[in-house]
């Protein structure tokens, strides 16, 4: 199904998607998260349309060719790493300032992964720190010597 420009209804339908960061008559600016969504989804064998329509676009409002134009540019502008693994890739664009922010997405969760391992760490010494002052409180000794 050929479609044109949106109507106002349906720009009112698409900003309330969560993977849609713009939209205005003649163009749908989809966010990061979705076009990785994308890829992911679509190396694991499913096809544009279903990969869409489960993140909440109904292909009646964007039409065939929409979807078909967004998932070959995407597809196109994958880079897969050595191994071709979703996570060695990144989504080139034609600004360099979408690279940076593409490529700081994908940092961001690796930061939060190391972030939560760093706090459970900060959190296992905290506890080991008040094991120690407990024993050196009831003994009154700091390695085996009476404190001064």
């Amino acid at each position: 199904m050929a479609r044109g420009r949106l109507t106002e209804e349906e720009i009112k339908i698409l900003r309330q998607n969560v993977y849609v960061s713009d939209v205005e008559e003649s163009r749908i600016i989809y966010t990061n998260e979705f076009k990785f969504l994308f890829i992911k989804e679509y190396q694991s064998g499913k096809k544009p349309t279903q990969i869409f329509r489960e993140a909440g676009f109904d292909p009646k409002i964007l039409g065939s060719k929409r979807i078909e134009r967004a998932a070959h540019r995407w597809k196109e502008s994958y880079v897969a790493g050595s191994l071709g693994s979703y996570q060695d890739g990144t989504i080139r664009k034609r600004r360099k300032w979408e690279v940076r922010n593409l490529q700081n997405d994908f940092q961001y969760e690796k930061y939060l992964e190391i972030l939560e391992q760093l706090q459970q760490r900060i959190e296992e010494l905290e506890r080991e720190n008040m094991r120690l002052k407990k024993l050196t409180a009831e003994k009154g000794v700091y390695g085996g010597e009476p404190l001064t």
